[in-house]
């Protein structure tokens, strides 16, 4: 595969944090390619490290935060040549070469519009805000341009829209303000952080129908970060489950639904709620609770809730194995398949 075809490309990606002189490791060994034009869904309870991965990648956390990786590499199209940015060099988080990525190369969308957005600015001039950073441009064309992705975002009157402040929007206006500061600057990749929680069904569908709209007709490439299985299924190319800071299983929608092969992910699925339940009949759950992660002493971190688990699965660092192409399962059951960087 080309790097025309790859537009992110993270190889051995770890955080930890420190807290009370204790490291705690978060984010450990993961690796994933983002396909150009198409959609990643990143899936796992809460608390498995979604965020923090795109935020390491982003550079957006504190002091506290230390990350590494053998490479985070960027590769931006520009007049159909490929210009490389290994993100992993820039270790400093307000440093030029990051900001100057940000914005215009690559953007994120975060989950709670409600702090996301600043009460006491208006929201035309939050959006411009990037517009002007980025290319100098003056406030008048930059309004222009705001009006024009309002209207392409379905905000209603957008003329006087743009002069209201935050708190005078609906959670779903709002979260169309935050996807208009993440597009303003027409980056290639979006990351989406739970970009409808707390946001009604209908609303939820819109939005993720505008995502939908950016990538297929506009050629954007999407990180969708969620843990509804749903949403995965309505929007997703590819599929990385995550789970206590490590990929478990990454693959294709197909990959993964159909031939679903971690056990924790067979688990997910088997707890999505469906219509018909017969009468008498208990949702599926996972048993036991995700571990503290400073307590992981080794092992596959799933072994206390698989039920398929025996000794060999409490000890040591459990590899990936690659069951079919482009389909990797970190599993002993599979370990007669090629082991893989994962």
């Amino acid at each position: 595969m080309n790097n025309q075809e790859i537009i992110l490309d993270v190889k051995n990606l770890n955080t930890s944090f420190i807290s009370d002189r204790k490291q705690v490791d978060i984010v450990k060994s993961v690796s994933f390619q983002v396909k150009r034009g198409t959609t990643l869904s990143v899936v796992g309870e809460s608390g498995c490290g979604k965020s923090v991965t795109m935020n390491s990648i982003m550079r957006f956390l504190g002091s506290n935060a230390r990350v590494s990786a053998d490479n985070i590499q960027y590769n931006a199209l520009r007049d159909g040549e490929i210009t490389e940015y290994h993100l992993e060099t820039y270790k400093k988080s307000n440093g030029p070469e990051m900001r100057a990525l940000r914005g215009p190369d690559m953007s994120m969308v975060f989950q709670d519009p409600m702090s996301s957005l600043n009460p006491v600015y208006k929201v035309g001039d939050q959006v411009a805000e990037g517009l002007i950073q980025h290319t100098g441009m003056g406030k008048k064309e930059a309004r222009e341009k705001v009006l024009e992705l309002f209207r392409k975002l379905g905000i209603p009157d957008p003329e006087s829209r743009i002069d209201c402040y935050p708190h005078q929007f609906s959670g779903g206006m709002k979260q169309r303000v935050v996807i208009a500061i993440a597009m303003i600057c027409n980056p290639e990749l979006i990351i989406c952080d739970e970009p409808t929680t707390a946001l009604d069904v209908t609303i939820q569908a819109q939005i993720m129908e505008l995502l939908k709209d950016l990538q297929v007709n506009e050629g954007k490439s999407i990180v969708l970060i969620t843990h509804n299985m749903g949403l995965v299924a309505e929007m997703a190319d590819e599929v990385c489950v995550m789970y206590m800071g490590r990929v478990v299983e990454f693959g294709s929608l197909e990959d993964v639904f159909d031939h679903t092969s971690h056990p924790y992910t067979k688990a997910l699925l088997r707890s999505v709620p469906v219509l018909g339940l017969a009468d008498g009949q208990i949702l599926e759950t996972i048993p036991g609770i995700t571990p503290n992660p400073a307590d992981i002493k080794g092992g596959c971190d799933f072994a206390d809730r698989c039920p398929d688990c025996t000794e060999r699965c409490r000890q040591g660092v459990i590899p990936a194995f690659e069951i079919a192409k482009g389909h990797r399962v970190r599993c002993l059951k599979y370990d007669s398949f090629p082991e893989v960087n994962g």
